[in-house]
Parts: C-alpha cells; sequence; structure tokens
C-alpha cells in the first residue's frame, strides 16, 4: 500500500491541518470574549470567528462559477458560531474532496482578485486565507489570556 497522496488529499490534508487547529481554538474561546476587537475597526472574536467559517464559499464560488455568495448571519455567540463552524467545515469538506485531480487543473478565475488560474491554486488560496485569518484567531485569544492549541493539527 503507497503512502503517495493524490493531489486532493493533498489539498484536503492541508485545509484539515489548519481547520482542525481552528476547531481546536474556538473550543477554547469564552464567551465573554466575543465582543472583544483589538482595535474599534477590527472584526470582534466573534465577527473573525465566523468571518473564518465562511469564507471558503467565496473560493468555491470562483471554482463554481457563481456570483453569489452564501453568507450566514453572524451568530449571537461563540457556542453558535462553534455550531456554525462545525456544520460548514462537513460542507467544506464534501466540496473539497468530490474534487478529481482533474478538477484541481481546470482554470477558474477569482473575479474579485482579476487572476485565472487552475483550481489547486484557488483552493492553496484559500487554504492560505484560513491559516492568516487563524494566526489572528490566535493572537486575540492570547490577549484574551487563552492559551492557544499549535497551530495546525499534526494529527492528519
Amino acid at each position: 500500500m503507497s503512502n503517495v497522496l493524490t493531489p486532493t488529499q493533498q489539498v484536503l490534508k492541508r485545509w484539515r491541518m489548519h481547520r482542525n487547529a481552528l476547531i481546536q481554538l474556538a473550543a477554547k474561546l469564552p464567551e465573554s470574549g466575543a465582543s472583544w476587537r483589538p482595535w474599534s475597526g477590527g472584526m470582534s472574536t466573534l465577527e473573525l470567528l465566523h468571518h473564518i467559517a465562511w469564507t471558503p464559499d467565496f473560493f468555491f464560488a470562483a471554482i463554481e462559477g457563481r456570483d453569489d455568495l452564501n453568507i450566514p448571519p453572524v451568530p449571537a455567540t461563540i457556542e453558535e458560531a462553534r455550531q456554525l463552524l462545525d456544520e460548514l467545515t462537513k460542507e467544506h469538506e464534501a466540496k473539497i474532496s468530490a474534487y478529481t485531480d482533474s478538477d484541481l487543473q481546470k482554470e477558474v478565475t477569482i473575479k474579485a482578485f482579476n487572476i485565472t488560474e487552475p483550481v489547486v491554486e484557488v483552493l492553496h488560496r484559500l487554504i492560505g486565507h484560513e491559516a492568516h485569518h487563524k494566526g489572528q484567531l490566535i493572537t486575540y485569544a492570547r490577549m484574551l489570556e487563552i492559551e492557544p492549541p499549535f497551530y495546525v493539527d499534526l494529527s492528519v
């Protein structure tokens, strides 16, 4: 049996490493920190968690050729945000898992960025976006005196 991952499995593994760490981090966030924000114009902890949870759809919309985004309302509590994150994780994992290696090579356009590239590159942008904002949320956690988990889940 080979341990070589297909391109789709590689993308899924990289995404899960970050998403699982995000879920672990979200589990540690207290309700008392939901409205905390590092500056007046910054996202609150709750808004940032919401942003990370739904924005993969921005990238999926480009891949699917959709102009509309599926943006759920901002949850009222951290617990509701955790539930949204869990629901969207299942949905997003199913989407990524369904891409064939051939699908990954198809060229798509992200209109907002005015770029055309293979789906695999769009998925790497998705992972990079999520990793960036997860790092931001790790900083929020530290400022709220919460010890964050390791930045990636190495068990994936």
